[in-house]
Formats: structure tokens, C-alpha cells, sequence
């Protein structure tokens, strides 16, 4: 191995590594955005309590890349996988799980355990391994603090240690603001099952593998990140090929990397892109962790995901600095940020496993009506070309509209189909969470600031909705104020906020429904006795 040189920490990592030590008998898990350096920190914090440890992962990138980093701090350190020689008496081991979880008849002595990619810990491989050590403090690492679900990591860490937020750190300069691009015509996902917390990898390759989706791919990459190294995130092997064809048909080197790709074509394919003969590298669920080249400047998102946790992971590929890069930027063809917002939102971290993270705090989101650019509501003029909303504007802006097939960004004064996109993603997200109805009211209310129209689960524009459909919202309000006790004028107020007018052309007869159905319902329930005519 060859030992990178010693790294000096940051205020924010001192200060985390402390906070972590800190914490060590409640079991802290340090949150460090991807590119914050949360492998060295650790390290410190191994320096810094000389306690014989044992180092977890699950990847042979991350093994070999914590030993280095180990190796650099003067610290003897053995590696337990497939391949390396065992040195038993290192008093630092970085082991493999797959490989340690076979050899639990010859685990070392550890006073000390780090979990990297701790949000994988939920597996059984981890459990049995760390039930072995009940004396020993454990401390994990991650960028997402939640399993790919969602859901919490209370049953086996007790304290969240943020070393920095992600905004911060972009702030300061550590890490590169992606400039985001998102599709005009997201998928419809609606339907697609979840598994494991996440689409069903064929329904949703059925979606979103289409030779029109492809060749947007290919046309936005060549209007917004030309000759940029990049790497593009597919649902599957067909997809992420498909992909690599479009490429090369435009004349752009790109290739495939795929899980069965041996290590030597791995390794002579990343090659490649890092020095620039490739372009584009298609993968699917391969780059997403482990892997790191900071010089690599764009993302492209052809995969649809139910998973804040694999939306973050993707996007923090490109947002490390390099000597001589000037920025990232995300071309989201699937439509993620409408459902999981951009990646330096602050989230509401949390380790108990009924709270799904992401879903409380809004997204934040403002769509540049010069150049189309996802930015935070925060800023008061749109990062990359200026503009900036006039008096009376802001109420305006979630009424522009994205126009065209295929292309990202863009903005027209109409756009029924891409509300109706949106609402079909969140529809889409919501069904995968689990969540309530209310939950896509609410994200459509805070992106677009006017509460969706909804018939039979149709989004419809109020200003040509049909009388039918204009009687169906009627009929659900109707029946709300029935439910709830409402005065009878509720269901006439809420249909003039949604419409601007009264309800008219229906009003009697939807009424006369609702006395005829409590009625029937009445009469139902009163005893046989009670129906029969009295003498």
C-alpha cells in the first residue's frame, strides 16, 4: 500500500472528534457529509484513544482506503479479507464484514469498533458481530444517518454527532454547490412496487429506458456539461448500456461499469475517466459509495428513487474540490429533487425508527425564471445567472411553468403536465413511504404554493375543470363536513378557494345525495323491530 501523506484537521474535524469521544458511552454516530472527511476524523479519534480497534466495512475500497489512511498516522494496522495476509498482532484491524462474519471462531480483541457506512449496520452480519464485543465502544460513520428506507438507527446508536452541515461546508469552500437541472417530464411512477425501500428494479426500468429519455440524457449532458467527467447513475445493467450506447452514437466516449465487471476492468475503466480518454462512466448501484475521484465534475441521474438516503449518496459523488475544478453540476432526469430536494437542505436527523427523515422540512426550492436553476429560497438572486424576482414576484414564482419535451429548465407561463408530473411523483413517493394522503397535498402546496385539484387521483387544472369534475371536488368536501361536523357553508368555502367562484349547477343535488345516503345509513342501523309498522 502506499501511504498518503498525514492529514491536518479542519476546525469543524477537531471539533467533531471530540464531540465523538466524548459521547463514546452512548454509542455516537458521527454524521460527516460525503467529502467532509469523516474517514479522518476517525482515524483521530483511533489515534487519539489508543484502544486496540476493529474497523468495519463492507466494500474492499473503503477497507483498503481506512488502512492507508491508518497506515499514514503511524498506526500498525492489519487488513482481514480475501487476499491480504493476516498480521494478528496489529493492534488496528480493518476487516471486511462478509470476511470477519465467516471467521467468528477467530474475531480480534477490540476495546474499540467504527462502523463505516454505519447506515448499513441494520444487517444481521453486523449484529452478530458487534453482540461479540459488549464491553467494546462502538462509533459509526456515515453521510446518512438512516437506513435506505428511512427509517431510524436507534437500536444501535444512541447519539447523533454532526460534524458539519453540507451548506457549510459549501459555504467554506471544503465542497463544491451543485448547480441542479431537473427533468421537465419526471416518470410516472405511480403503481411501481417497493422493495427493500426502493422501486422495483423492473417495473421502473420499464419507465424510464426509452429511446426518447436516452437521447435527452445525451442532449442536456452536451448543452450543460460538455467534455465534463461524469458519471451517470442507471436502474440496471440494460439501462446504464442503453445509456453508454446513446454516448457513443453522439460521439462521446463513455463506458459501462457494472457489480460483475472484474476489478481489473473496474480499475482500467476509472482509469480512463480520471485521466480524461472517457467521459462518461454508466453505472448502476456500484458508484454510490466507496469510491471517490474529486476531479469528476457532473452527475447524471437516470434513476428514479424512493431513498433520500441513495439520492444523497449519488450527488455527493461530484461535490468534492480538486485543483483546477470550478464546480458540479446534477442533471436530474428522475425527477428526485421534487421528492427529496437539493442536497444541501438541512434535514431533521433522527435515530428513532418511526421518524422518516426528509419528510418535515420543506424543500426549499426556487426555479430561476432566466435560466431554470434549482437554488434555496434563501438566496436572494439566482446563483448562476443573477436574476432576481421583482416587487410582487415571489408569490408569482411557483407559478411558472417548465415547457417542452425533454428539455431541463426551461420556463413557459403554463404547464398543467409538469404539475401533473409532479404530482405523480410524489403520489409515487408517498406510496413507496407508506405515508398519508395529506403528505402529497402538502409537498405540492409547498413547491408550487396553491393546493393540488385532485379527481379519482388525476391532478386537474381548476381553470378547465369539467362540471363533473368540479362536482366530485364538491362531493369530497360534502362529505368531509359531514365527517368532521363542519358547518354546512364549509364545503361551498373551500370550493371557492380551490375554483374562485361558488359551487353552482349541482349544489341541491349533491345535497339531496348526502340526506338521501345518512338516511340509508340510519335506517340500516336501527333494530328490525323498529322497521315494522306499528298495530
Amino acid at each position: 500500500m502506499i501511504a498518503p501523506k498525514r492529514h491536518i484537521l479542519r476546525d469543524y474535524q477537531v471539533a467533531a472528534v471530540e464531540r465523538v469521544a466524548a459521547a463514546l458511552d452512548r454509542r455516537p454516530i458521527l454524521v460527516a457529509p460525503t467529502g467532509s472527511g469523516k474517514t479522518v476524523m476517525a482515524v483521530a479519534l483511533v489515534e487519539r484513544l489508543g484502544l486496540p480497534t476493529l474497523w468495519l466495512a463492507h466494500r474492499k475500497e473503503l477497507i483498503v482506503q481506512a488502512a492507508d489512511r491508518l497506515h499514514a498516522h503511524g498506526l500498525t494496522t492489519g487488513i482481514i479479507m480475501p487476499g491480504f495476509a493476516r498480521y494478528t498482532k496489529a493492534p488496528v484491524q480493518v476487516a471486511s464484514i462478509a470476511t470477519l462474519h465467516r471467521r467468528m471462531n477467530s474475531l480480534p480483541v477490540a476495546g474499540l469498533i467504527v462502523v463505516d457506512e454505519a447506515h448499513h449496520a441494520a444487517a444481521d452480519s453486523y449484529r452478530t458481530i458487534l453482540d461479540n464485543y459488549p464491553n467494546a465502544a462502538v462509533v459509526g460513520l456515515t453521510a446518512t444517518p438512516f437506513r435506505l428506507d428511512g427509517a431510524g438507527l436507534g437500536d444501535l446508536f444512541g447519539e447523533i454527532v454532526v460534524s458539519a452541515w453540507t451548506d457549510e461546508l459549501c459555504d467554506s469552500g471544503v465542497l463544491h454547490r451543485p448547480r441542479v437541472y431537473s427533468t421537465l417530464s419526471p416518470p410516472d411512477l405511480r403503481g411501481v412496487k417497493v422493495q427493500r425501500g426502493d422501486y422495483n428494479t423492473k417495473q421502473l426500468e420499464e419507465r424510464v429506458n426509452t429511446t426518447d429519455q436516452n437521447a435527452d440524457v445525451v442532449r442536456m449532458w452536451m448543452k450543460h456539461a460538455a467534455e465534463q467527467r461524469t458519471v451517470a447513475f442507471a436502474v440496471d445493467i440494460e439501462h446504464s448500456r442503453a445509456i453508454v450506447a446513446a454516448f457513443t452514437a453522439a460521439g462521446v466516449p463513455a463506458e459501462h461499469l457494472d457489480g460483475a465487471s472484474t476489478p481489473r476492468d473496474r480499475d482500467a475503466i476509472l482509469r480512463r475517466l480520471r485521466t480524461g480518454r472517457t467521459h462518461i462512466v454508466s453505472n448502476c448501484m456500484v458508484l454510490t459509495e466507496g469510491w471517490d475521484l474529486p476531479a469528476l465534475q457532473c452527475a447524471i441521474i437516470a434513476r428514479p428513487t424512493a431513498s433520500l438516503n441513495l439520492h444523497l449518496q449519488m450527488i455527493g459523488r461530484i461535490m468534492r474540490s480538486a485543483a483546477g475544478k470550478d464546480g458540479a453540476i446534477v442533471l436530474d432526469h428522475a425527477g428526485n429533487h421534487h421528492v427529496h430536494g437539493l442536497v444541501t437542505r438541512r434535514l431533521e436527523y433522527s435515530l428513532d425508527g418511526a421518524a422518516k427523515v426528509g419528510t418535515a422540512e420543506p424543500l426549499g426550492l426556487r426555479r430561476c425564471r432566466a435560466c431554470g436553476l434549482f437554488f434555496e429560497t434563501t438566496r436572494f438572486a439566482c446563483p448562476e445567472c443573477g436574476w432576481m424576482p421583482q416587487r410582487g414576484e415571489a408569490a408569482e414564482r411557483q407559478r411558472l411553468e417548465i415547457h417542452g419535451d425533454g428539455e431541463l429548465a426551461e420556463f413557459a407561463e403554463s404547464g398543467i403536465e409538469y404539475r401533473r408530473g409532479i404530482w405523480n411523483l410524489f403520489e409515487a413517493e408517498r406510496s413507496a413511504a407508506g405515508y398519508k394522503p395529506g403528505w402529497s397535498f402538502f409537498r405540492f402546496k409547498e413547491r408550487f404554493g396553491v393546493e393540488p385539484v385532485v379527481v379519482d387521483g388525476e391532478l386537474v387544472d381548476p381553470a378547465k375543470a369539467s362540471l363533473d369534475q368540479k362536482r366530485a371536488v364538491f362531493e369530497r368536501f360534502t362529505a368531509t363536513a359531514a365527517e368532521q361536523g363542519y358547518a354546512d357553508g364549509w364545503a361551498s368555502h373551500r370550493f371557492r378557494e380551490l375554483f374562485g367562484h361558488w359551487p353552482r349547477g349541482f349544489v341541491s343535488d349533491v345535497r339531496r345525495q348526502r340526506l338521501r345516503e345518512k338516511w340509508t345509513a340510519q335506517r340500516s342501523e336501527r333494530p328490525c323491530n323498529e322497521l315494522r309498522p306499528s298495530g
